[in-house]
């Protein structure tokens, strides 16, 4: 899905000793060690990496003293914020500085912060990188005017998370369909007249609240851009579409009265509060609801399914990718990309997902997803994703992502409200984004 006028884009240890960078084949077989450059070329370079603070990148940072033994190369992280982290990517490219040798940046942020990383197209094809490894829906975020800018290392998609208990005592299966959950959401609710059937996000915020609705969108066969660039979100189906995901509150009132102004983490903590039945989200959440020291719900009671959709309809998951790639600033661009190659080896990530001391649950790797001890740890999460992610929906993002996301939320607001009434509300966003699209 595009954001602006084109059209969519629909080893072992002992072979270390053997494999050189550029024929470093054995690597890429499934379950393969990590190999390193032969001859520790890099041995006493120090690299400093910009990270935002996840759970997944101090697991990271936590085995880097392995890599540091097999390359001789240091490394020290700089762990920012979310709220802050832009900010300090956008200083670092307008400064020219060359604080860091690599840096990870959010999906919808990496066209506004393109000139902040070094193109490794000619560096992925010398390692033998095989891309083919990953999703195209978390790969194509790193890439910008045919360059490869990064590679996914941080991405999410979205699931529906429930109560098992209370959907066992009404009797309901797991919902498959958006028709499912309004079903399910009342029946919830007449036993329990204190839980809501699913806690949704309508409030404003980053457009969280348009990130359920472009699978509503796509469930109806709905694009937000038809093949000549012009706004579609607006057509029969996009309405029926809009009207159905403003619905579960206005019309069906299965979800949560907070959701008017919830936020995603507003909505997250009425679910781990016990507030309500369901909730649509991204899997990273799964940590929170089973944490105890964060949530009133034990492991049992908490289930999850693939994103609902319409009968008939494929399944989708509207994603969200962190890129990590090389800065153009940096002088040490060779050990620079040798730990990038650790870093986003599949090997890395599986040792954290299989670590009993880990709760982080992403996965970008086709391999990893389908594992089947992944899959144990985790009940099956995993498949779930890949079975999403093998026909999801692409979003390229432009310059012009975050000025349209900013006006469609704030309409997606006022038709929660009432404030616009839904078709009068679509065009004006369809007009509003036209303009932008044409500046």
């Amino acid at each position: 899905m595009l954001f602006d006028r084109r059209q969519f884009l629909g080893a072992t240890a002992g072979a270390a000793a053997t494999a050189a960078l550029g024929q470093n084949a054995l690597a890429q077989a499934p379950g393969a060690a990590f190999v390193p450059t032969p001859g520790k070329p890099w041995n006493g370079t120090e690299l400093k990496v910009l990270c935002v603070v996840a759970s997944q990148f101090r697991a990271h940072e936590a085995r880097v003293p392995q890599f540091t033994e097999a390359t001789g190369i240091r490394v020290t992280y700089t762990n920012v914020p979310f709220g802050n982290l832009r900010e300090t990517l956008t200083a670092e490219m307008v400064g020219g500085a060359r604080t860091y040798d690599l840096a990870v940046a959010m999906d919808s942020w990496v066209p506004s912060l393109a000139n902040l990383w070094d193109p490794i197209d000619e560096r992925v094809r010398a390692a033998n990188v095989d891309l083919e490894r990953y999703p195209n829906a978390f790969l194509h975020a790193g890439r910008i005017d045919g360059k490869l800018l990064g590679l996914p290392v941080r991405c999410h998609v979205q699931l529906m998370f429930y109560r098992k208990d209370l959907f066992q005592q009404a009797g309901m299966q797991p919902p498959n369909t958006w028709d499912d959950v309004v079903n399910a959401g009342k029946a919830i609710q007449e036993r329990n007249p204190n839980v809501s059937g699913i806690a949704m996000y309508y409030g404003k915020n980053a457009g969280q609240n348009l990130m359920i609705w472009y699978n509503f969108l796509w469930g109806k066969g709905v694009d937000l851009f038809d093949a000549q660039g012009r706004p579609s979100f607006n057509s029969e189906g996009g309405i029926a579409a809009t009207r159905d995901y403003i619905g579960l509150l206005r019309e069906h009132r299965v979800a949560s009265p907070g959701s008017l102004t919830f936020n995603e983490g507003d909505a997250t903590t009425s679910f781990v509060q016990g507030n309500a039945a369901m909730i649509p989200v991204w899997w990273w959440v799964i940590s929170r609801m089973t944490d105890p020291n964060q949530s009133r719900l034990t492991r049992e009671q908490v289930g999850f399914v693939p994103l609902p959709t319409y009968a008939g309809a494929p399944r989708s998951t509207y994603t969200n990718s962190w890129p990590f790639g090389i800065t153009r600033g940096s002088t040490k661009k060779d050990a620079a990309f040798e730990f990038l190659r650790w870093m986003t080896h599949p090997s890395i990530e599986r040792s954290i997902l299989l670590d009993p001391r880990e709760t982080d649950v992403v996965s970008v790797h086709w391999s990893n997803l389908r594992d089947p001890e992944v899959n144990q740890r985790f009940n099956g999460m995993h498949n779930f994703a890949a079975q999403t992610l093998e026909r999801t929906r692409v979003f390229t993002y432009t310059t012009q992502t975050l000025p349209m996301i900013e006006v469609m939320e704030n309409i997606m607001s006022d038709m929660a409200t009432g404030a616009k009434q839904i078709p009068e509300g679509l065009n004006e966003m369809a007009s509003r984004v036209a303009r932008i699209v044409r500046r």
